[in-house]
């Protein structure tokens, strides 16, 4: 394959509905280090030209491996575009300027819901997280223009149902569009 996800940890701060990491038996696993430069290592070898450190669990809960990785598959690896997606609560701006400076080629932020009444029915955790996610977005933006890094920043967001869209307008136009590259949908 030409792109791989492989995740570091399967630890989560939010417990969404949709997600199948509900359904592990134990999700507070991380990957063994020496495993991960191997099975990486073997990827290059094969070809693989993109890497994400990521795959179900939220990568920015183990911030210093998250930048270990993202270091290792730029410097040492030297692969081509390495990415990742995250929920976004985490992505906190210190985190965010040390995996940018590593050479973090693409962050993307999944956007679930459109208010806090939504973001705890779904994700089903604190609503303090909905407003430090959506803030999070536009400081990853500061970090990334402060610094001059090169990191594209995007977003996407699950239709849940046909009227999804058009109830998320308001906050993805404020809060998210003007801070990202590029938004799209993803349908459930």
């Amino acid at each position: 394959p030409k792109s791989v996800k492989i995740e570091l940890t399967q630890r989560c701060n939010y417990r969404c509905a949709f997600c199948a990491l509900q359904f592990r038996e134990d999700s507070k696993l991380d990957i063994d280090w020496d495993l991960f430069m191997t099975i990486t290592t073997e990827m290059r070898v094969a070809g693989v030209q993109e890497i994400a450190p990521f795959y179900i669990g939220e990568s920015f809960m183990k911030p210093d491996m998250l930048v270990d990785a993202i270091t290792w598959l730029k410097r040492d690896l030297e692969t081509p575009y390495v990415f990742l997606t995250t929920n976004g609560s985490m992505a906190n701006p210190d985190a965010v300027e040390a995996c940018m400076a590593a050479g973090l080629d693409s962050l993307k932020f999944s956007i679930t819901s459109r208010n806090e009444e939504e973001f705890e029915n779904i994700v089903r955790v604190n609503k303090k997280l909905f407003y430090k996610a959506r803030d999070n977005v536009r400081l990853a933006r500061e970090v990334r223009d402060r610094n001059g890094f090169k990191t594209r920043i995007y977003a996407s967001s699950i239709r849940y149902d046909d009227e999804q869209q058009r109830k998320m307008e308001p906050l993805l136009n404020t809060y998210v569009i003007p801070y990202v590259d590029q938004h799209y949908w993803l349908p459930l």
